[in-house]
């Protein structure tokens, strides 16, 4: 399935055009500091990642060699 973000500084790309790693990590964080993620660019207060979204940014990063360790993501080499 093709991702296209409607969201964020990559509005309009694919998840595999995104080529910020830090970006796609932020995306597929699996814990978060609190509830929901709060923007201060933003009136939405109550906004968390597109569950489908985290998932694409999961294999994309899998794909790129990143492995999942603990609640960070490493390049595995």
């Amino acid at each position: 399935m093709r991702i296209i973000l409607d969201f964020g500084k990559y509005k309009g790309k694919t998840i595999t055009e995104v080529d910020d790693d830090g970006y796609l990590q932020f995306l597929a964080k699996p814990i978060y500091t609190g509830k929901y993620y709060k923007s201060i660019h933003s009136t939405e207060l109550n906004w968390k990642v597109p569950f489908n979204v985290k998932i694409a940014a999961r294999k994309e990063l899998e794909f790129r060699k990143y492995i999942l360790v603990g609640t960070r993501w490493e390049r595995n080499a």
